[in-house]
């Protein structure tokens, strides 16, 4: 084995190696300050990564995706223990266009909790979801398909 601290070999593993103290750090680990030249202040090409929250128009992005979680979520519960978001998708978006769909899992069983979110492009879709939807019989369950409320800040 080659120690990769100080790139000997050895009986010793890089955790306990006596020369790490002493070693220069590679250069491809050392972080380097922009340089002077057009890619220091060059904006973010094209398929570079730019967090949402520092994006120009983050303050417009949160506002509406707060405004679109309270208008169109649907709370659906009386689930299976085997439903999955792909029977979600399966049995909403011939209603009209899903933003998000949330199946409630057990972490430790790995099963449905019984409840799930679906979220509309549209709040006209999701009243006909509930018009539809609700008491609708759906895998040996009758469904009940209401408003979500919103969470408490």
């Amino acid at each position: 084995m080659v120690c990769r601290a100080c790139g000997k070999k050895g009986d010793h593993w890089t955790s306990r190696c006596p020369y790490k103290d002493l070693a220069q750090p590679p250069e491809s680990l050392i972080d380097k300050p922009p340089t002077d030249g057009p890619t220091a202040a060059a904006p973010a090409t094209k398929g570079a990564c730019i967090l949402p929250s520092l994006r120009a128009d983050a303050e417009r992005l949160s506002t509406d995706m707060r405004r679109r979680n309270e208008k169109n979520f649907v709370r659906v519960i009386n689930l299976s223990e085997d439903t999955r978001e792909a029977d979600f998708h399966k049995l909403f978006s011939p209603i009209g266009q899903i933003s998000r769909v949330y199946v409630a899992i057990d972490q430790k069983t790995g099963l449905s909790r019984g409840f799930g979110f679906v979220n509309f492009a549209k709040r006209e879709d999701a009243e006909r979801a509930i018009n539809k939807l609700n008491v609708y019989g759906y895998v040996s369950l009758i469904l009940r398909v209401k408003w979500a409320t919103p969470r408490a800040n």
